[in-house]
């Protein structure tokens, strides 16, 4: 009798069977990478690595157990819920990736898979770290982040090669005071390395025994929950990298300095420097802190030699509709008499009103009395900030749009408190505003609301206590700051009593005369006056030698040309204009340019030669006559919970230089680039884009990048983005939900309000996303093009302005590529 046995299956026989298995023919590649659709293959015919990124694969296909030459194997973006014991055949294993799939729990035959040097779990179900896990010593790098790990085991201690832990996005509220002794670890994440999930851990404190990791040059803390830190980790000497930001510190820890590491006010964790973004710092202020090392160096240093004492000023600003009574209430606050006839306000009003807080201590607050009208609302962006506490003025008699004024506070002024008045209830004594449970469930920062008459007084004193009992919101109140700060300050505010605007020269004659001779320090201050709205100083060549010390005198001469009669028509400004519109004395001739250049910064106009310039506000309201191939175009729409008026604005200027024809209208414009046209719209709540011609996709992309760092001016701004149905555009499937169910290995659309039609997921996609990185890289040149006509034009600028819209819309271009990598290569090919 003979022995029957099968012949061993080769590598490339497995491989054949895998690809019928799957349905999908694997490309050979030279490297196999975590987003990698194909194989490795050696000099003997041996698979050594193998990719099956989004194949959707509900479970692991038999042949890959048994390419057991196999040293890397990623299996990213599946559909994965579990593994099968046959994996401990994969002895050669180094290198595993199981990132983005279902997996809440690993078989334990994993254990016997002793060579493996890399293990990634990334985005998966895990609630509890698998005990096999910490059997696998020869591990270097273990990736955990964004599962439901509340804790983790002592035992971890036993992964003494440990060079990488990423514990990023879990649930984790405190640490095993066993992971201090893994010494081998250089890169420890226990944060949030990706800022757009909103979500990190749960620590509230750091062990001081963290000193003991020696060899750490990455820690990330980012996104938990954290006051303060251990005075121990300036110990951390080999630190590189430490990201603190969205936190809850209220100091930052002068050993931190001891570090030796650039402050940087941003979110890249995985850069070098010490990131602080997002935390409610009061000393420093966020001001300074924002300014980086040396400014913090500077506060310490001056707190150190002088007398201090607390800041305790403040802006209130009044804010609301046109004629809803807010100068009658400024006045009424001060104390002085009302007047039925009061003139309504063109620009802004400016007194000083001083309360005690609940300690008693003296308070001064420079109420802002803003005009209501419509077209002034641009330039609120002068001077609303977080360091502010917003009376919100509503009329009893009519409605008005709440919610717009609120969200408008939230996009300059982000969580400031606000307090909403209802005024002139002595002529409509039952008027209430419904809701208010909800409406303060939807603005936490809206802290009460008020009945007031100012005819009557009725409601006033009640008002003031309000915002007595409001003053401890508002930051930066009682921070602390060297007496000769004070000084500068008071000078300033002597010499605004003569005029409007001084030289930053003579700012510097003041510093010096008050003992501030550094120029770190002199410049750490001006930035801090500005941000307090006590000066005016900006940094652009042609703004920064002019600092504004009344800021009425920006906003009566921004207000008196945006409402010129000759401006009405077409919005076209000639510079030779301001010398009939403005007063001679109090704008002189030589102080137009500035003017001019201000508007031009806060993208108020833009410049269509050296002397004539287009205010996008005032375009005519009517849209003219054109041609456009809406049938054959690409639809795609973003829609916003609030649509601030001045980002369509902004948008109509960046994008100038592509308007066809001078086709453009208030609410639209016709754009051009070489064969594509785009055809861009608002209203209310939307921003519509219809595209056209050869290059669609790229195009979009490059509009949606210029739309998102517009966005990034304006806090809490929720935008949807859908897709229009190519046969129905005025049908759209939101973008977000689409790449969910393509995650989901779902293949296609049935829309609501036709489910009898179907569309393919990957084709509507593909409507808009780039398909390949030489795609991308186009993309890419484009856009660095249009940020060098905006003036930022070094390397680094343009990598840091990429990569934070890009952090902003991880999905812009595409899950798979590196932008920063490709942006990097763009550069070295020049």
């Amino acid at each position: 009798m003979f022995n029957c046995f099968k012949p061993k299956k080769t590598d490339l026989e497995l491989l054949k069977q895998l690809e019928q298995t799957i349905g999908k023919k694997l490309p050979k590649l030279d490297k196999i990478k975590w987003d990698s659709v194909g194989y490795v293959q050696n000099e003997h015919n041996r698979i050594t690595g193998l990719g099956l990124y989004k194949c959707g694969l509900k479970e692991l296909p038999p042949e890959i157990v048994n390419l057991q030459n196999l040293t890397e194997l990623y299996l990213g973006a599946n559909q994965l819920s579990t593994l099968p014991p046959e994996i401990v055949k994969m002895q050669n294993l180094t290198l595993l990736s199981l990132s983005e799939n279902q997996l809440s729990t690993l078989p334990p035959e994993i254990v016997k898979l002793q060579n493996l040097t890399w293990l990634d779990l990334v985005s998966n179900q895990l609630s509890t770290l698998p005990p096999e896990i910490v059997k696998l010593q020869n591990l270097t790098g273990l990736f955990l982040h964004f599962n439901q790990l509340s804790t983790l085991p002592p035992e971890i201690v036993n992964l003494q090669n440990l060079t990488w832990l990423d514990l990023d996005s879990n649930q984790l509220s405190t640490l095993p005071p066993e992971i201090v002794n893994l010494r081998n670890l250089t890169s420890l994440r226990l944060g949030n390395k990706y800022n757009f999930s909103g979500r990190g851990n749960k620590l509230s404190t750091l062990p001081p025994e963290i000193v003991k990791l020696q060899n750490l040059t990455e820690l990330g803390l980012s996104s938990n929950q954290l006051s303060t830190l251990p005075p121990e980790i300036v110990n951390l000497q080999n630190l590189t990298g430490l990201s603190l930001y969205s936190n809850q510190l209220t100091q930052f820890p002068k050993a931190l300095l001891d570090l030796n590491l650039e402050v940087k006010w941003d979110i890249n964790s995985w850069e070098e420097g010490i990131h602080v973004e997002n935390n409610p710092f009061q000393t420093p202020p966020v001001e300074i802190v924002e300014q980086g090392r040396q400014a913090i160096i500077d506060y310490y240093a001056a707190l150190e030699k002088q007398q201090k004492r607390p800041l305790n000023e403040s802006k209130l600003i009044l804010i609301g509709d046109g004629a809803a009574g807010k100068t009658s209430l400024m006045k009424r606050l001060l104390g002085l008499d009302f007047n039925p006839q009061e003139s309504q306000t063109h620009g802004i009003n400016i007194n000083t009103l001083s309360i005690k807080d609940n300690q008693n201590n003296d308070i001064k607050l420079h109420c802002w009395d803003f005009g209501g009208q419509q077209i002034m609302h641009a330039t609120h962006q002068f001077f609303l900030s977080k360091r502010c506490l917003y009376l919100l003025v509503i009329d009893s008699r009519r409605e008005t749009q709440v919610d717009y004024w609120l969200k408008h506070i939230q996009s300059f002024g982000k969580n400031a408190p606000v307090i909403i008045v209802i005024n002139k209830i002595d002529e409509n004594p039952h008027f209430n505003l419904p809701q208010q449970r909800q409406l303060k469930q939807r603005y936490p920062n809206l802290k009460h609301i008020n009945r007031i008459s100012c005819t009557t007084k009725q409601g006033i004193s009640e008002l003031k206590r309000t915002i007595q009992n409001t003053l401890p919101l508002i930051e930066l109140l009682n921070t602390t700051f060297p007496e000769k700060w004070f000084k500068v300050k008071a000078a300033i505010a002597e010499q605004a009593k003569k005029t409007n605007f001084t030289s930053y020269e003579h700012y510097v004659d003041i510093c010096q005369a008050n003992g501030i001779s550094k120029e770190t320090e002199q410049n750490t201050l001006i930035n801090f006056l500005h941000d307090l709205g006590i000066i005016n100083h900006f940094q652009e060549r042609w703004l920064r030698e002019t600092n504004v010390i009344n800021p009425q005198w920006i906003t009566e001469a921004v207000y008196t040309i945006i409402n010129a009669p000759k401006l009405a028509d077409n919005g076209k400004l000639h510079r030779n204009d301001l010398k009939t519109l403005l007063n001679k004395q109090t704008y002189p001739e030589r102080k137009h340019d500035y003017l001019l250049e201000l508007m031009k910064k806060f993208q108020l106009c833009y410049a269509l030669n050296d002397n004539e310039y287009l205010l996008p506000d005032l375009f005519p309201l009517s849209e003219p006559e054109f041609e456009f191939d809406a049938e054959h175009a690409l639809h795609f729409i973003l829609e916003y919970d609030f649509l601030p008026k001045s980002i369509f604005t902004r948008f109509i200027i960046k994008m100038h230089r592509d308007i066809l024809n001078n086709t453009y209208w208030r609410n639209g414009i016709l754009l051009r680039e070489a064969t594509t046209t785009a055809l861009v719209e608002t209203d209310d709540k939307r921003i519509i884009l219809q595209i056209t011609g050869t290059k669609k996709r790229e195009y979009l992309a490059i509009l949606l990048f210029i739309l998102k760092d517009i966005h990034r001016s304006f806090s809490q701004l929720g935008v949807t983005e859908k897709i229009g149905l190519p046969d129905n555009p005025q049908l759209s499937v939101n973008h977000d939900y689409l790449l969910k169910l393509a995650k989901n290995g779902q293949s296609e659309y049935l829309p609501p309000e036709n489910p009898d039609k179907s569309y393919k997921i990957s084709e509507l996609l593909g409507m808009v996303e780039p398909q390949s990185e030489k795609e991308t890289m186009q993309m890419l040149h484009k856009i660095v093009s249009l940020l060098e006509t905006q003036g930022i034009k070094q390397e680094k600028d343009l990598l840091e302005h990429i990569d934070e819209v890009v952090k902003v819309n991880p999905q812009m271009f595409g899950v798979s590529i590196d932008v920063n990598a490709l942006v990097r290569k763009m550069f070295k090919k020049c």
